[in-house]
Parts: C-alpha cells; structure tokens; sequence
C-alpha cells in the first residue's frame, strides 16, 4: 500500500467531517422558548431609560451616515462610547462553530450562513461580538425575540479566532446580564438532552 493510499481514509474523513460542519448536519444549538426568555432580557414592550451611567447605542448609530467614500466608519457617538457601558437591544445570534463565552447581537432576527461558504452569510455589518466574562458551561442557545443587554463597549475590529469572523465592535456584558445567560444556557442545555426511558 503506497503512502498516498493509506493517506486517502483519513484525508476523506477529514473532508468529510469540515463538509458537515461547514454545512451544519451535526451541529445542534439548543433554543429557548419563548415564554422561557428571563425578565432581565427579554423586550416586552417601551423599555424604560437605561440606569445612571449607561448610554443607549444603537445599531443605527455604529457607523457614519449616509455611508461615504472611505466606506464603513464609526460614528462619532460610537467613537465617544468607546470603553464606557452602554446598553444595546437586539437579536441574539448563535456562533458556528458554537460558543459558550461568545455570539453576536444583530439588528435583524438572522442565522449566521453556515451552509454558505466562508463568511459569505446574511449578517449585517453592524452585529456586534458579544462576549461573557466568563464561559457559560454550555452552548449559547437560540433566544427568541429582542433582547436587551447592558456592557462594557469596546470599538475596533477583532477577529474571532474560532469562527474566523471580525468584528468592529465588540460589548463585554456586566456580570448580571451574564448570570443570566449562563442560566439559561444550563437550562437549554439540560432541556435539549435526549430522555432515557427506564
């Protein structure tokens, strides 16, 4: 058996495996229901003033308008925001591959194209790159609905190392906005295991 030959089973597997995960078939990201989605996040209805020290940024105000020659730039609200707590509301987007310390906060309800190739996907160019202080113990399920979060804002582009996708703003959550996600990311986790019967 020549070297090229017995290369060839684990060279297909390999392909085999990065063809599935690129197009999804064996990755599964638990959701929440939507009457499961916690006060503390969830949209219903006018939101009050954020507390004292927390600026409301949205998706609308991250970059110049209308859009000028140099292409995408920071506001000058975002520059003046930046390192500084803000609070964002918007739609919760799961990372591929997923993630339990990190996903993405969209003006739109959207899924990242994880069937499409590389980055080519629907995301708008305002998403930001929501990261938890630390790991949630369990993949950041899909949530239903607007959210509201409250952070620390950091502006300049980053790439995420695991997924590969950059992102020009990046939102730190404060430690109760991140207790709650850890919680409901256990709770999803534990919803979404197969019952055994006995």
């Amino acid at each position: 058996m020549s070297v090229s030959s017995r290369l060839l089973p684990g060279l297909l597997l390999a392909a085999l495996s990065s063809f599935v995960h690129a197009h999804g078939e064996a990755i599964s990201i638990p959701a929440v229901a939507a009457r499961d989605v916690p006060r503390a996040l969830a949209v219903r209805g006018e939101l009050k003033a954020p507390p004292r020290g927390v600026a409301e940024l949205k998706f609308g105000e991250i970059f110049r308008l209308p859009v000028g020659p140099q292409g995408l730039e920071p506001s000058e609200k975002l520059a003046s925001l930046d390192g500084k707590r803000v609070r964002m509301v918007g739609y919760l987007v799961p990372l591929y591959p997923p993630a339990d310390d990190r996903f993405l906060l969209s003006p739109l309800a959207v899924d990242i194209g994880h069937e499409d190739e590389s980055l080519a996907d629907n995301i708008p160019p305002t998403a930001v790159m929501v990261q938890l202080p630390t790991a949630a113990g369990a993949t950041i399920p899909r949530i239903p609905g607007l959210i509201q979060l409250t952070g620390t804002l950091s502006v300049g582009s980053r790439e995420d190392a695991a997924s590969g996708r950059v992102s020009p703003v990046q939102l730190t959550l404060d430690a109760p906005a991140a207790r709650t996600l850890r919680r409901v990311s256990r709770d999803a986790a534990k919803a979404a295991e197969p019952r055994h019967r006995h």
